[in-house]
């Protein structure tokens, strides 16, 4: 038997262990490797660009020539030493000119990473001479950062450089910056215009929730958090049953997040009774479980409606999902599994993705059923066989959907493996075999597909950002990242759609809470008709509170996963930490690979639903039980105010 003490050491250093080796894996890449389009800002050689519009609109596609980007600049050193050289940085291809004569090339090792090189150079003192280097790179804008050695006075990129794009007429560089605002977002109204039109129905919602907190507690005394509790998933469900679901029947199949592509998909399916090759369209890599519904639907008949429904059915699963891992988790408070169900069930995301024909809401569902199975198998006292067959299940047919849930699965078994060895005693043969039972379930569910894609393309997972053939390569600005897009936020208080190219914060915030990428189109101002942007746009304020309270949430899980006195429910939350970690972790170094704008988005962490439901919860009852009652009306007077703003921006 180990001492409390050891057992309390060996839990920090593996949550420790946990957070920083990956975290310094990531920024280690970020940093050292040549093969990832990120660029550092340098006094001495500053990274510079063409000044092209800001625009979302789709480069490259089509196009198998790449036009270079060509940097030129006039010089007359005043003196050169022997040996004198450039050192060049290029995100991509360069070839280095000296009066019109070629002095040198630089070649990238990676399709979308930096090249660099150093070049002797032949300047003579007094004389007029020009450097010019052309950038190809097919997978994002031609950048360019420039220094010299041995040269007075020295060489560097700047605003004094001119760009030309093709056969362009040259003008000045910019520095290379990929926080610049889409001109388009400020085509429509701003959250503060939209909470100033809608005021007196906000303020009437508030007065509403204040009201009936205190009736609420006065009518039914002790019993209000057990009856809140039970009410909250029951009215949801009646809510997305009714108002939205009708909402949702009379959209178009066609509307949202390459939904026709999803649609094409099924069809093939239907027609063929095969895969479609994963290269052969553009949402033809995913996995099939959800096109395979889809196309059961078509073949029996059903329309439009039907579709919808599995989709509908599928973000309503997120709802209970959350509403169960809570009661789970915090049985002695029925009132955070209300609070919990209410955040699923007006969280923008999981709305707007069930709204969209699309394999998110299914994947969320499925795999947030999978994170549950984990949860309860880890609270029980003795995990058994049947139980962890489940689980590989579960993440199996959510792998068969969509490729996020392969990072939790790893995090999964470690936890499974480590409650069997270290909390159950379990012969290490005995965990060896189910750990490999579990695997083999979920190879016979998933990994077929995985196999195959493997087999015939050399990659197992495939996508859309590495089609086979020059014709089919594309990208979207800005193609580069800096620290700057890390390090900032606050544009999407201000123009919220469309707000992910100025920060990797502003993209999340505006994609969780509202459809900030307007459901995949390139200008706000022809977003589609069936949201009420009013009501959406005011919720990008009333959200602020609720984004506190889900970071104060996770605190408090942080906390009790290290301290809480239960193993088994301090292994429950560590897992659930551990795997928002992941996921959070994986997002942000998606965004580092592929330096699009669309690719930080909060659907691709839609699985969290249910632990970011937890942290809500948890953060509210922390600060619930803190205030006065007069303030706990207030706040539930804001919390009336936030869920019907949100409600209302899609079912208004």
């Amino acid at each position: 038997m180990q001492s409390p003490n050891r057992t309390q050491r060996r839990v920090r250093i593996t949550s420790a262990a946990i957070v920083l080796v990956p975290l310094a894996l990531v920024i280690a890449r970020c940093s050292v490797s040549e093969a990832v389009p990120w660029v550092v800002p340098s006094a001495s050689a500053p990274w510079i660009m063409a000044p092209v519009p800001v625009s979302a609109d789709l480069e490259q596609w089509g196009e198998s020539d790449v036009v270079p980007t060509r940097f030129a600049v006039r010089l007359r050193p005043t003196a050169v030493a022997r040996g004198a050289r450039l050192r060049l940085r290029a995100l991509g291809d360069a070839r280095v000119l000296l009066d019109g004569a070629e002095i040198g090339r630089l070649e990238r090792s990676s399709a979308r990473g930096r090249s660099e090189a150093s070049l002797s150079v032949g300047l003579a003192a007094g004389r007029q001479a020009q450097i010019e280097v052309e950038v190809s790179n097919a997978y994002g804008p031609g950048l360019l950062a420039l220094t010299s050695e041995g040269v007075t006075p020295a060489i560097t990129t700047g605003s004094h450089w001119s760009v030309a794009l093709g056969g362009s007429a040259p003008a000045p560089a910019l520095a290379a910056d990929d926080t610049r605002r889409n001109p388009r977002a400020l085509s429509v109204e701003t959250p503060r215009e939209a909470v100033i039109a809608n005021a007196p129905m906000l303020l009437a919602l508030c007065v509403l929730g204040a009201g009936f907190f205190v009736a609420f507690r006065r009518v039914f005394a002790a019993a209000a958090p057990a009856l809140f509790g039970s009410a909250a998933p029951v009215v949801a469900t009646a809510a997305w049953l009714g108002p939205l679901a009708a909402k949702f029947r009379s959209m178009p199949n066609d509307i949202g997040f390459d939904a026709s592509h999803h649609l094409l998909y099924a069809e093939h399916l239907l027609a063929t009774g095969s895969l479609p090759d994963a290269a052969s369209g553009w949402s033809t890599y995913h996995p099939p479980f959800f096109h395979a519904l889809v196309a059961g639907v078509l073949a029996a008949g059903g329309g439009a409606a039907a579709l919808k429904s599995l989709t509908l059915l599928a973000g309503l699963g997120s709802i209970w999902i959350a509403w169960g891992l809570v009661r789970r988790l915090v049985p002695r408070a029925p009132a955070a599994a209300g609070l919990a169900a209410l955040f699923a069930a007006v969280l923008p995301v999981n709305v707007y993705s069930a709204a969209y024909l699309s394999n998110e809401a299914l994947h969320a569902t499925l795999g947030g059923a999978a994170l549950l199975a984990v949860v309860a198998s880890l609270l029980r006292p003795r995990t058994s066989l049947p139980a962890l067959v489940g689980v590989a299940l579960l993440f199996g047919a959510a792998a068969l959907t969509k490729f996020t849930v392969l990072v939790v699965v790893p995090v999964a078994l470690f936890f499974l493996v480590w409650k069997l060895i270290c909390i159950e005693r379990a012969p290490p043969a005995r965990a060896a075999g189910w750990l490999v039972a579990c695997s083999a379930v979920f190879a016979l569910v998933a990994g077929w597909f995985y196999l195959h894609t493997y087999l015939v393309h050399g990659t197992p997972v495939m996508g859309n950002w590495n089609l086979p053939g020059p014709a089919q390569r594309w990208w979207h600005q800005p193609g580069f990242h800096t620290p700057a897009y890390y390090s900032s936020f606050g544009e999407a208080l201000v123009h919220p759609y469309l707000a992910g190219f100025r920060s990797f914060w502003d993209a999340l915030y505006s994609t969780a809470w509202g459809d900030g990428f307007i459901a995949g189109r390139t200008d706000p101002w022809h977003r589609h008709a069936f949201w009420n942007y009013g009501y959406m746009s005011a919720g990008y304020w009333l959200a602020l509170p609720a984004t506190v309270l889900l970071g104060a949430g996770g605190v408090v899980l942080v906390h009790q996963a290290l301290r809480d006195g239960e193993p088994c429910r301090r292994l429950a939350l560590g897992f659930l930490l551990t795997t928002s970690w992941a996921v959070a972790l994986a997002l942000t170094t998606l965004t580092f690979e592929l330096a699009l704008f669309g690719q930080a988005k909060a659907a691709y962490a839609l699985l969290l639903t249910a632990p970011a439901a937890l942290a809500f919860a948890l953060g509210y009852r922390q600060l619930d039980a803190a205030l006065p009652d007069w303030a706990r009306a207030a706040l539930a007077g804001w919390l009336s105010a936030f869920v019907g703003a949100l409600f209302l921006g899609f079912a208004g």
